[in-house]
């Protein structure tokens, strides 16, 4: 079985090499750029017609498309559907081609998409994330291993509206929360206990993701979201992640104080497109209406 040590040790040598082609200062300079676009864009939309404000914009359909708004409701319980097309427990999932499954995802209404980077156990890439964000205009969520600010100014070159930093993984969750938002991103902050949630809440976490698997055999468990949903306020949006096979788990969740739910396999997993949007469909439209408020 493979070993969630080796999943991180093989994405740091794979970052590590990733770094020595590209230096940081490289992706600082082009995301700096990207800023300039966005600033220069919106002085033109301002009435600025001055010459040096010209430059073309970057990635407009990501443009100012807030992850966080995206997961607010009052009423419905949010949904983040995940392109994976495998995963180290379950190996290959599905063959759907990116723009099949985004468009499964904008028909059936998901509220966010999360698109899976890391090579080498779940056969995703930034070039999907870039991809993704040339195509549709729903807010996206980078899903890595994240270790290292070099990837979230990645995540922000790829189109990223947020990006997820796994407590116990990302070194410096205050940090990395704070550069996030300066690249104008949202951090989704995904914890396994309550001293994790601490931890998070410490560091100025706005989303906290609780994962309902166990990273030492990969099984999933609903209880982890119903056992930690208490220490989660209610000003700060809950996402509960993985083990969502239908509609009952996703009510289950709803239940327990999810304000969102991430789901990958349950969606991918179906043998085609028509059935896909069926299952998407399903959880989303059990979710209408099934908020409820944390006290």
């Amino acid at each position: 079985m493979i070993k969630i040590q080796q999943i991180l040790e093989t994405r740091q040598k794979t970052l590590q090499s990733t770094m020595e082609s590209k230096p940081l200062s490289e992706l600082k300079n082009q995301v700096e750029e990207i800023l300039g676009n966005e600033k220069n864009g919106n002085d033109n939309e301002n009435g600025n017609n001055n010459e040096k404000y010209s430059s073309p914009k970057f990635n407009s359909n990501q443009e100012h498309k807030s992850f966080k708004n995206a997961l607010t409701s009052p009423e419905d319980v949010q949904v983040i559907c995940e392109y994976k097309p495998a995963s180290p427990s379950m190996g290959d999932i599905s063959e759907t081609k990116l723009e099949d499954a985004i468009d499964v995802f904008e028909g059936a209404g998901a509220s966010a998409v999360s698109i899976l980077t890391e090579e080498n156990y779940f056969k995703g890439s930034l070039k999907n994330l870039k991809s993704a964000s040339e195509i549709t205009e729903v807010p996206l969520i980078r899903k890595d291993f994240l270790m290292h600010e070099y990837q979230i100014y990645e995540a922000k070159l790829a189109g990223a509206s947020a990006v997820l930093l796994m407590s116990g993984v990302y070194p410096d969750l205050e940090g990395g929360i704070e550069l996030a938002s300066t690249l104008g991103m949202d951090s989704l902050v995904e914890c396994r206990s309550r001293e994790d949630i601490e931890n998070a809440l410490k560091s100025g976490a706005q989303i906290i993701g609780v994962n309902n698997r166990n990273f030492k055999d990969f099984t999933i468990d609903l209880k982890v979201t119903e056992k930690l949903a208490c220490y989660i306020p209610p000003e700060i949006i809950f996402v509960s992640e993985s083990g969502v096979k239908g509609p009952e788990d996703a009510l289950r969740l709803a239940e327990a104080g999810a304000d969102t739910i991430l789901i990958g396999t349950g969606i991918m997993g179906q043998k085609t497109k028509s059935e896909m949007m069926t299952a998407a469909s399903d959880i989303i439209k059990v979710l209408k209406g099934s908020k409820i408020q944390r006290n």
